[in-house]
């Protein structure tokens, strides 16, 4: 017991929550997305390699399977409130468990459509249920610095999850894919005990969530949803236009993807803590959100620049860009749970939740047809015109959160109003 205690209180201790519900949280965050890394990085390979599948037939099966996951967030985030958020999330997480073992006995592309719409359905779902769950175990700014860890795990189980699919990808056979691959399995399993671990959150009143669709008639909230997956589409430009900027439009070598990609990493696990502990308020959430827009725009600019630069010019200027960009998000995250939970009733967290989080899914539908159309095709002029879309829905947060505040009274919120001039 004395090494536990020195973890928990001595020098690791600061990067360890708390004993109790958020730390196995954590744990079940890590153990998941390490399974979450692993078949990001085999999924595609084996569906096409293994299973014979064309790439453009993988990506509208997976396309068609993002679409049932946008419908998943309200109905499972209402059924979180009305039953329980810990006994729906194990729920999910454990009919997860079956239906991703059945995605590898698929033999056929219909099959193939089919479980990866439930096992989509079922993980957003389960988020939703998750984000509500963190609202009715902890209390106040603690919600959103919950969330800025978890997100930090997150990044921590994906890069672990992608070392093990190294495995696979050495021996390149089909056996090796499938035993790696069901690890990601196991990892739902292994998550669905831990959260029994989770203190019991009682529902809320069958009066308070008799309707499903309450958090969609909350105009304000939505418009606050709806600013903010906007914004969200700068997470693209470090997945797609990075990579692929870098790659066809630079004459930076090729091997600086994944110095770029691994600064990302390195930066949000260092820094997203850091930085949402000092987000606590709707009025600091504004202003941080300002100044992702600003580093937003500093950081398509370079990323355009690069384009016409030497070798030696192009690498110094893509690091900064790649850094400008990971500080804007690490702003625009921390500032983003804020708004999702400081504005959302108590009783009603997971269905309100799960419209905050359509709002990502929407913008991951969107985002890369813009990236495409826009720095991908355009180069320069794109990269600009990018800039002024993520800049114009980081200044429209201010008048949707200023009418979001005013308006909490009537949904049973209560928010420390935004000064005048704010």
């Amino acid at each position: 017991m004395s090494g536990v205690r020195t973890v928990a209180t001595g020098r690791w201790g600061r990067l360890l929550p708390e004993p109790g519900p958020v730390r196995t949280l954590a744990l079940a965050t890590l153990i998941n997305t390490a399974g979450r890394g692993i078949f990001f990085t085999l999924s595609a390979l084996y569906f096409t390699r293994i299973l014979g599948f064309s790439v453009v037939s993988v990506g509208v099966g997976l396309s068609v399977a993002a679409a049932f996951g946008v419908l998943a967030g309200i109905p499972m985030g209402h059924l979180g409130d009305r039953r329980g958020p810990r006994e729906v999330l194990v729920a999910l997480t454990a009919l997860e468990t079956v239906f991703s073992a059945l995605l590898l006995l698929v033999d056929s592309y219909w099959q193939f459509v089919l479980i990866a719409s439930v096992v989509t359905f079922l993980d957003r779902g389960a988020g939703a249920v998750r984000a509500g769950l963190i609202g009715g175990v902890v209390k106040g700014p603690s919600r959103a610095r919950t969330r800025a860890y978890l997100r930090s795990v997150t990044n921590i189980g994906i890069t672990m999850g992608s070392a093990i699919a190294a495995v696979a990808l050495h021996f390149d056979s089909r056996a090796a894919y499938v035993s790696v691959l069901y690890i990601d399995v196991a990892t739902y399993g292994v998550c669905a005990l831990l959260q029994l671990r989770l203190p019991h959150v009682e529902p809320a009143h069958q009066d308070d969530t008799a309707s499903m669709f309450a958090a969609t008639k909350d105009v304000p909230f939505v418009v606050v949803t709806l600013v903010v997956s906007v914004l969200n589409m700068h997470y693209w430009i470090g997945e797609i236009a990075m990579p692929l900027w870098v790659v066809n439009d630079t004459a930076a070598p090729r091997w600086l993807v994944s110095v770029l990609l691994i600064l990302n990493t390195v930066t949000v696990v260092i820094f997203q803590v850091f930085v949402a502990s000092r987000i606590g308020t709707i009025k600091a959430a504004v202003r941080a959100t300002v100044v992702s827009g600003v580093l937003f725009v500093a950081a398509c600019a370079v990323f355009g620049a690069s384009g016409s630069a030497t070798v030696i010019g192009a690498t110094v200027l893509l690091v900064i860009a790649a850094s400008l960009h990971v500080t804007g998000e690490i702003f625009q995250a921390s500032a983003s749970f804020v708004f999702g939970y400081d504005f959302a009733p108590d009783h009603a967290q997971g269905q309100y939740q799960g419209l905050y989080g359509m709002g990502f899914a929407v913008s991951g539908m969107l985002a890369p047809t813009v990236i495409a159309l826009l720095p991908l095709r355009m180069g320069v002029p794109g990269w600009w015109i990018l800039a002024g879309i993520l800049l114009a829905a980081a200044l429209a947060t201010v008048p949707a959160a200023a009418w979001a505040t005013r308006t909490r009274e009537r949904y049973g919120v209560s928010v420390e109003p935004i000064p005048t001039g704010e």
